[in-house]
């Protein structure tokens, strides 16, 4: 009698193990996957503004997480993205109207888009955590914020 034939085991797709994709298609898909995330993050941030509005204990609690220096931190990245889906946006209505349509051109717009979402991301945050910067708002808001508390509870105590 004959053995049986030999099952060898094939691999899978090549590409799986071997292609890497292009740099702009990163890019491209990087910005597309931040585009849903910002939309989804959105409509959390209005969802959580309209249970401030309808639940109004939830104001302090939301100055106590507004406060947290990691709430700052998860803004800075957040600014970071707004600026790099925005630049990515700009980035493909330049390939649509024909300009950097090759692949050099692709990289070098894909870097500057890196690039001027960091320097605009720190910019933002040397504008708004400087307190030094403009000590005559900060004055005024906390002076708001504590005759809005006063007349809170003049209107409690009634």
């Amino acid at each position: 009698m004959s053995e049986a034939p030999k099952i060898h085991e094939r691999p899978l797709s090549p590409h799986l193990q071997v292609y890497r994709l292009p740099y702009n298609a990163i890019m491209s898909i990087s910005g597309r996957m931040v585009g849903i995330g910002l939309c989804l993050s959105l409509i959390a941030l209005l969802c959580w503004f309209v249970a401030i509005v309808w639940n109004p204990s939830l104001f302090d609690q939301t100055k106590m997480f507004l406060d947290n220096p990691l709430t700052k931190y998860v803004a800075l990245l957040w600014a970071f993205f707004v600026f790099f889906y925005i630049g990515n946006g700009i980035r493909h209505v330049l390939w649509n109207i024909g300009v950097g349509l090759n692949q050099k051109a692709g990289i070098i717009s894909g870097n500057i888009v890196l690039l001027l979402s960091a320097v605009l991301t720190i910019g933002l945050w040397c504008v708004t955590c400087d307190e030094t910067a403009n000590p005559t708002t900060q004055t005024a808001v906390s002076t708001s914020i504590e005759e809005t508390m006063v007349q809170e509870e003049f209107i409690n105590a009634e």
